[in-house]
């Protein structure tokens, strides 16, 4: 498939000239209109050794404006990126809204070198493909703009330009060797790639085939290919999301029928308490030893105490071991970007705990019920809030996600405590009382949300908790039989 791309016409030098000129002025006025634009564009460059990647982007830092573009390698995996799901690396480089970054090789370099190195099976190099599309599409649908640019050339061209380079680098061990089996594996590589593009070229990422046989003509196209995806994004020509809220279906009421426990005494709390953060401890730097990460998420009604439940527990957990991240609005930095974005960045590394006080799940939540996310968005929240999860399961990231319910009743009566002790007025607003009257509806959304992301991978604990002193037991002693579960794996 891939040879009907590699008969492109020469540029002959005039038309050369003449074109470069054009694209540059339309390529720096583009580029200061993008930057107004609320999401990055990333360019994924990738395709056969010695088709001029790196001079492509040399050559295009020398047209465009480098304050607004950023450029990725992943080569070697970092001893931090490896023990984190694969994907971590690409969202911790993702650029701001308004920038152009040009990813080499992407997220495809490893599912394609995989299949050449290791002789994966076809349904791994296929699941490859599948989360590449994925994720393309989730980031595309919020408004990046992605493109990817398989540079090609034939295998004659290939195999002078390999000869060539070794003889430039005095007969390098190291260039001839790396050559030689680059041009051992060109048919094979050149399969993977038409695979590639016949399961992952769709509207929310097309790939664009580039001859570079010859410079003049690649390097037009290159510029060419660019501004064209950048005006598209600015003609507001980018995919939307077909997804609608699918209003007035009921799911499973979970909440109505949980059970609350009856009071503990505060004695038999002490003393349980106590044991389990004995209990827990070693699990924790066991853990640590073995090089388990474990992400704990918090959600629940407001004042149902999940504060108190993460204050305990870290009672357990070493501090040097542990962090708690607490969700609040996103700051400007993180709204230019994917709203999971930020939660990639705190996937701990090997062997540390991470704490969410509220999570991701705001998508559905807060930013939902307060008509901050399109109806469209935020439902496309749940498969995306799933795809994220299981990232993290197939990586061995321990997930637990607890829940935190009160009663209606056991709620107004926190609310006002709060208003009348002096040292916990700070907890309670006028946006808490607001909240409140919304509650039916946060019922409705939470209903939902067990349905939809209640996973094996990832299940939600739902923690009666109007009894605070019960509901810190639960939690720990659910720790404890989840850690001594991962362990003994």
């Amino acid at each position: 498939m891939l040879e009907s791309f590699e008969k492109a016409e020469k540029i002959s030098k005039s038309d050369y000239t003449d074109e470069l000129n054009r694209l540059r002025t339309e390529l720096i006025n583009a580029q200061y209109e993008f930057k107004k634009y609320k999401r990055p564009m990333i360019l994924i460059l990738t395709g056969l050794d010695g088709a001029g990647k790196g001079d492509l982007v040399n050559f295009m830092a020398d047209i465009m404006d480098t304050r607004l573009l950023e450029t990725s390698t992943f080569w070697q995996e970092t001893d931090e990126e490896k023990e984190r799901p694969y994907y971590y690396r690409f969202w911790n480089a993702m650029p701001q809204g308004g920038k152009l970054s040009i990813y080499f090789n992407g997220w495809y370099d490893k599912t394609i070198r995989r299949a050449l190195e290791d002789g994966d099976s076809p349904d791994a190099f296929t699941k490859g493909l599948e989360e590449a599309a994925d994720l393309e599409k989730m980031l595309s649908l919020d408004g990046t703009v992605i493109v990817k640019v398989w540079a090609h050339i034939s295998k004659k061209e290939q195999k002078k330009r390999h000869e060539k380079l070794v003889k430039k680098s005095d007969k390098s061990e190291e260039i001839s060797k790396r050559a030689l089996w680059y041009f051992s594996k060109y048919d094979r590589i050149v399969e993977c790639a038409e695979a590639a593009y016949k399961a992952t070229h769709n509207e929310f990422a097309p790939w664009e085939v580039i001859d570079c046989t010859d410079r003049r003509t690649r390097e037009i196209r290159f510029l060419q290919v660019i501004l064209n995806h950048m005006n598209r994004a600015l003609k507001g020509q980018m995919p939307k999301s077909r997804t609608e809220n699918l209003t007035g279906l009921a799911f499973p009421n979970v909440l109505g029928s949980l059970k609350q426990n009856s009071e503990t005494d505060p004695k038999v709390y002490r003393n349980e308490l106590d044991g389990l953060v004995e209990d827990l401890k070693p699990l924790a730097w066991e853990a640590f030893r073995k090089g388990l990460s474990t992400m704990i998420v918090f959600e629940g009604w407001d004042a149902a105490g999940k504060g108190g439940a993460i204050r305990r527990l870290l009672r357990a957990f070493d501090m040097r071991l542990s962090k708690v991240t607490s969700i609040a609005a996103p700051s400007s930095e993180e709204l230019s970007r994917h709203y999971l974005w930020r939660f990639w960045r705190q996937v701990p590394r090997a062997g540390r705990i991470a704490i969410f006080d509220r999570s991701w799940y705001g998508r559905v939540l807060v930013e939902r019920l307060e008509k901050i996310t399109p109806p469209a968005d935020w439902f496309r929240g749940y498969s995306e809030i799933n795809s994220f999860e299981k990232h993290l399961s197939d990586k061995g990231v321990h997930l637990v996600k607890f829940f935190l319910h009160i009663t209606d009743e056991e709620q107004l009566a926190r609310f006002k405590e709060r208003q009348e002790i002096p040292w916990k007025q700070h907890k309670i607003t006028d946006e808490d009382w607001r909240n409140r009257e919304k509650n039916g509806e946060y019922l409705d959304a939470y209903n939902e949300m067990f349905f939809k992301t209640s996973t094996k991978h990832a299940p939600w604990t739902i923690v009666p908790a109007n009894d605070k002193r019960g509901a810190r037991i639960e939690i720990l002693k659910q720790l404890k039989t989840s850690f001594t579960k991962m362990l003994n794996k």
